[in-house]
């Protein structure tokens, strides 16, 4: 186990690698200058400043490569670079609403669980019935309808109705806890039924598979109750690839609320993004997607080694 964890650690460094330069290549395609942007709010303000001049001042005067590698250099060293329409460093922007979005992030994951595994674990139980099949329907639905479509409704209909509109102001849950949630339970909500939909399909067929095998047949042949069959000995075998989908809903915790941060204006990582790439911030929105990445390749290590637990014979040595 411990050579397997050496060697997936060593074999980040270099996928490490080749994200930093395809995110730094695809920020310099993106149409739009950071610098014609930058000139026209100094001269908005009055003050007189060229292109060139502009380009000297954040070091895009070189070329590309020298830049990439001044880039990396600075980010073993831990430093991300600043941003270039604020005086703050990129790696404090992150850390300041990394928490945000990993509130959101986990309250979605945490409603996705609590709706997804009892629902896929009935279906499993009593396939092919009524409840099974409108179970089933109404997940294909939650994951078939776009979840920009879905935030939308929640937030027109409701305030035409009754009146009532998520607030958009971000109170810290640590200065009350109250008006953070009511805040962050409608996005959460959203999101985590749209996840759900897809969990429950999976935990059900993988349930549904393992249940067939021979050792559940004789376990339920020796008088073993409907709990301990379903918890003891099927859904313990079918975790292998429920894990992976929960991997994957882990290494979104962070970026996968793009869409709903910016919709109901939650003060996260995945708005930040946004923001940053509409104003060609290039050190901000390098240094965010290389947090992303890292974040991403550490859950899935983590979830390698989970498979070992659940499965003993899974060979990853």
């Amino acid at each position: 186990m411990g050579k397997y964890i050496i060697k997936r650690v060593l074999l980040l460094i270099p996928t490490l690698i080749m994200v930093c330069a395809i995110v730094f290549a695809l920020m310099r395609l993106v149409p739009g200058n950071a610098v014609e942007m930058i000139v026209y709010k100094y001269q908005q303000s009055g003050i007189e400043i060229t292109v060139e001049e502009a380009q000297a001042k954040l070091g895009l005067d070189k070329p590309a490569v020298s830049q990439f590698i001044e880039w990396m250099w600075n980010l073993v060293h831990g430093d991300m670079g600043t941003c270039l329409f604020r005086a703050d460093k990129v790696w404090d922007v992150i850390a300041g609403q990394v928490p945000v979005s990993l509130e959101l992030g986990l309250l979605t994951l945490l409603i996705s669980t609590l709706v997804a595994l009892p629902l896929g674990l009935f279906c499993a139980s009593h396939p092919d019935t009524l409840a099974d099949n409108m179970i089933r329907t109404f997940s294909v639905i939650l994951s078939s309808v776009p979840i920009f479509w879905i935030g939308t409704i929640v937030l027109v209909y409701p305030a035409i109705w009754w009146g009532f509109s998520v607030p958009v102001t971000y109170v810290s849950i640590t200065e009350n806890f109250a008006a953070n949630m009511k805040m962050f339970l409608v996005p959460a909500i959203v999101s985590g039924i749209t996840q759900a939909g897809m969990n429950i399909r999976s935990i059900r067929t993988m349930t549904l598979e393992v249940m067939r095998q021979d050792y559940v047949r004789t376990a339920w042949a020796k008088g073993a109750g409907e709990k301990r069959v379903m918890f003891f000995h099927a859904f313990r075998n079918s975790l292998i690839p429920v894990i992976t989908m929960f991997g994957g809903a882990i290494a979104g915790l962070l970026g996968g609320n793009v869409v709903v941060e910016n919709m109901f204006n939650i003060p996260g990582i995945g708005q930040q993004m946004v923001t940053a790439l509409n104003n060609r911030d290039y050190p901000l929105a390098q240094g965010c997607t290389v947090f992303f990445a890292v974040f991403t390749m550490l859950v899935n290590l983590i979830v390698d080694i989970a498979y070992k637990w659940c499965d003993p014979r899974v060979k990853i040595e």
